[in-house]
């Protein structure tokens, strides 16, 4: 318990003090960040700030890159858990919302704490398992629909005409929200309408062939509503091979700087930035402090355990402050883990 104790304290001291004081821990614990690839900038920004901490800390980080395939997801995170032993703790970002179940089994057995973001079927509890300490979303909802009404305003007679829509993956939770989002924003405007939507899975490539084969279809759209900006990037390529680029808009979610630059240029209606540097860091501190004995799991209430937190609106308005602000590694308080808390999921 001693070795525990002097752990904790050297985290609680690098977290309030910042880099400049760093702290040496006690059992060089692992921090592990499970991504879908660092291809998407969004996803590198987890890896980013977990080496943060990991500096910060003077702890061992290890990234794990599934390229959004859930089997390499499984097969990564069982050799991590050879190579440290156990002796880790995990902030995942599952493939697929299915895959937390393989994901908890596996952790569980090895006695890992982590956190999940994103992705969790509705019918899986934190709480009947002792190790996963918190799982954590952004409003997805409130970001397609956010960005549904703001893509709306374009159109040349605004919130009146119609779109396409670029959908992620079917079975990622963000991805199902965030097409909620847009249906809600659907049944506010209704002389705005969906002609057709097809999933492009979060590619870039992918989202531009089929952007050009759904203008194909339909020329005459207003807009583009696409689930990340990812997918919003390939949707902007296509408009422009047409000569539609800034007059039919688009948007996404993520807040990558090539967003920020199309929100610039006019191409892009808008976003929604997820910080992700904050994000890993958040969910590796609250590993770590259920790991040394910090972080009463089993006593933390369900609305503490399964929480969502804000992101930030990026508009044509504020994108040049927003830009800035995610330009440099910001040294987070971490003290509070529930600071940025904003309501529970039920």
């Amino acid at each position: 318990m001693a070795k525990k104790t002097r752990m904790w304290a050297a985290v609680c001291a690098a977290l309030t003090i910042g880099v400049s004081g760093l702290a040496h821990a006690a059992d060089k614990t692992t921090l592990v960040v499970m991504i879908r690839g660092l291809d998407n900038p969004y996803h590198a920004d987890y890896a980013a700030g977990a080496k943060a901490l990991g500096k910060a800390l003077d702890l061992p980080v290890d990234v794990l890159s599934s390229e959004g395939n859930s089997q390499k997801q499984f097969s990564d995170l069982k050799a991590e858990i050879a190579k440290t032993g156990g002796n880790m703790v995990v902030n995942v970002d599952p493939n697929e919302g299915p895959d937390v179940v393989p994901i908890a089994k596996m952790l569980e057995s090895a006695g890992v704490y982590w956190v999940s973001w994103w992705n969790k079927p509705d019918d899986i509890k934190v709480e009947d398992y002792p190790h996963w300490v918190a799982h954590i979303s952004f409003d997805a909802v409130g970001q397609g629909y956010f960005n549904a009404k703001e893509l709306f305003k374009t159109f040349k007679t605004p919130n009146q005409g119609t779109i396409i829509a670029i959908q992620g993956m079917l079975s990622n939770n963000a991805a199902i929200d965030r097409f909620k989002g847009l249906q809600k924003a659907l049944k506010e405007y209704p002389n705005v309408k969906l002609v057709q939507w097809e999933a492009a899975d979060w590619d870039t490539n992918k989202s531009y062939e089929i952007t050009k084969q759904l203008l194909s279809a339909h020329p005459d759209v207003d807009g583009v509503w696409s689930a990340n900006d990812n997918m919003a990037l390939g949707s902007i390529a296509a408009l422009k091979e047409v000569g539609k680029s800034g007059q039919v808009k688009v948007s996404g979610t993520d807040g990558i700087p090539d967003a920020f630059d199309a929100i610039k240029e006019g191409t892009m209606s808008s976003t929604a930035y997820d910080d992700a540097r904050y994000q890993a860091q958040l969910g590796l501190s609250m590993a770590l402090a259920a790991k040394s004995g910090k972080l009463d799991v089993k006593a933390t209430p369900h609305k503490y355990r399964a929480f969502l937190i804000p992101g930030a609106q990026v508009t044509p308005q504020n994108v040049d402050q927003i830009k800035a602000g995610v330009g440099t590694m910001p040294t987070y308080d971490l003290k509070n883990f529930y600071a940025r808390w904003v309501a529970e999921i039920k």
